[in-house]
């Protein structure tokens, strides 16, 4: 008998005794004997991709042990295990699992590795849902629109800056950077958005110039390191961003694996080939309100008067807002729980950050009573689906931006495996044999069109509300069926 694993994916295993009946394997078949035309199940790879899985023999040992706790007898026991070190000299009394101790399978695994457990995307813990709330279709006391009624959906960002962002849906693609993201994925989403008249964001790997030619309107992310900082890119683009954190890791930086830094992301950020790139938790010039006044200030100079925006992760939320709006910012993103990421700390991301919808309302009220609402307020994390934005917008938000519901109506198949580098899609790697598996203009047409549906979706909900522009959707619009979330937002419990 012989075990392999598809070195692509590094999730799909063949043993050969027992043969593989979803690809019509049948046993005692080698790989070498499989069809020309077979393909792995996950990731497409062909069979020469199947190689032998090493199993160490069973080696059985004597171990000396106290087997009475009162007299302090000892007997010799023997125990067969297949691995002498650390993880598995338990042998045959080691567990997998336990219905009661849901993380001890997690707690041996750091024992074992002497690491953190690395994850990608977002957390897979229960989340408050945009599911609990619902839109109430007007019906006498206030009428709905017909489906030929105009309903408007441009959406401005900075209005009061000297150069606002125009873009004709509340929908655009929020911070991914070139590095986690294929060039491929990167020139989709931007060809696939500028489709439809909206933005794309650069993320904090700095600006793809294949991306940025292809964008209708791109925003740039500001970082720690400073990522394609110049005069130049601060004139071209359309709009740009501090990031101070993200929600799936808050008040912390980033780090983008050695394996992924090839030569063309070197470039890009100004680092050394196949080398890890850790970026700062915080700014070194940016240590009180006022610095921050002033690199919004400085930012806003240099861009020629392109809206300024500040990005945070949802935790002491008014707090971090009075800091925020003392820096006088166009626009403030808000990216709240269940934000995603290509890879993260498993125990920091599911222990961090609130829930998006509270964070939202508590955004919202706070710029409402300080009369900010010159302020573009955008929200971000974990939002999906249509009437999850038309929500969002109802609740207050001026825009959404979205990372994992983008990529999925690119090409993203949900595989998890993000922090591999091996992404059988081509979405999250830099390998250039999976790579040209993700076809630029079919993933921009697929994403033109999911956005084109969303923003024709989100009209709908203004009809059946009884508005003629989708940033008119109000709270009044909404219920809910969970007195969580009416007991704690203006959304009215049925």
């Amino acid at each position: 008998m012989s075990k392999y694993r598809c070195e692509v994916c590094n999730v799909f295993e063949y043993d050969d005794k027992r043969g593989n009946s979803l690809t019509d394997i049948r046993p005692d078949t080698k790989p070498e004997d499989f069809p020309d035309d077979w393909e792995c199940p996950i990731c497409k790879a062909n069979k020469t991709h199947l190689k032998p899985v090493k199993e160490e023999k069973a080696e059985t040992h004597v171990d000396e042990v106290v087997t009475c706790p009162y007299c302090g007898t000892k007997s010799k026991v023997s125990i067969t295990t297949l691995d002498k070190e650390l993880g598995g000299y338990l042998g045959e009394w080691k567990r997998q699992s336990d219905e009661l101790e849901s993380h001890m399978s997690d707690i041996h695994q750091i024992s074992v590795t002497g690491e953190s457990i690395i994850e990608p995307m977002r957390t897979k813990m229960d989340v408050v849902s945009w599911e609990d709330v619902l839109i109430k279709g007007a019906q006498l006391a206030k009428f709905p629109l017909n489906h030929d009624e105009t309903v408007n959906t441009g959406t401005t960002i900075g209005p009061n800056a000297k150069q606002p962002l125009m873009i004709d849906t509340p929908l655009y693609i929020t911070h991914m950077s070139y590095g986690a993201l294929s060039r491929e994925v990167k020139i989709s989403l931007a060809t696939g958005s500028a489709a439809v008249g909206t933005a794309m964001c650069s993320g904090e790997g700095g600006i793809l110039q294949e991306s940025f030619d292809k964008a209708h309107k791109y925003i740039f992310e500001y970082v720690p390191n400073r990522y394609s900082v110049t005069d130049e890119n601060l004139q071209k683009v359309d709009a740009i961003e501090i990031k101070i954190g993200q929600s799936v890791k808050p008040g912390m930086g980033g780090q983008l694996p050695a394996e992924k830094v090839t030569p063309e992301i070197a470039k890009a950020r100004g680092f050394p080939e196949g080398a890890d790139v850790i970026s700062p938790s915080r700014y070194e010039d940016i240590k009180n309100k006022d610095d921050l006044k002033n690199k919004v200030s400085w930012l806003r100079e240099k861009s020629g008067g392109k809206p300024i925006g500040i990005k945070i992760a949802a935790g002491n939320i008014e707090a971090d807002l009075e800091v925020a709006i003392h820096a006088e910012p166009d626009f403030i993103t808000i990216d709240g729980r269940p934000g995603a990421t290509a890879a993260a700390k498993k125990f920091v991301k599911e222990a961090t950050s609130m829930p998006t919808l509270f964070a939202l309302y508590r955004a919202r009220k706070f710029l409402d009573d300080r009369n900010k609402k010159d302020i573009s307020l955008v929200i971000t994390g974990g939002l999906r689906v249509s009437s999850d934005f038309a929500k969002a917008l109802a609740m207050g938000a001026d825009a959404i931006a979205i990372g994992t519901a983008a990529l999925m109506a690119c090409a993203c198949q949900q595989y998890r495996l993000c922090d591999t580098g091996q992404c059988p899609v081509g979405v999250t790697t830099q390998n250039p044999e999976l790579r040209k598996r993700l076809k630029i203009e079919y993933s921009a047409k697929k994403l033109e069109n999911f956005l084109r549906v969303s923003t024709e979706e989100m009209k709908d909900f203004a009809r059946l509300t009884g508005n003629d522009d989708v940033h008119k959707l109000s709270t009044e619009d909404l219920c809910t069926t969970n007195t969580e979330i009416s007991g704690n937002t203006d959304i009215e419990h049925v």
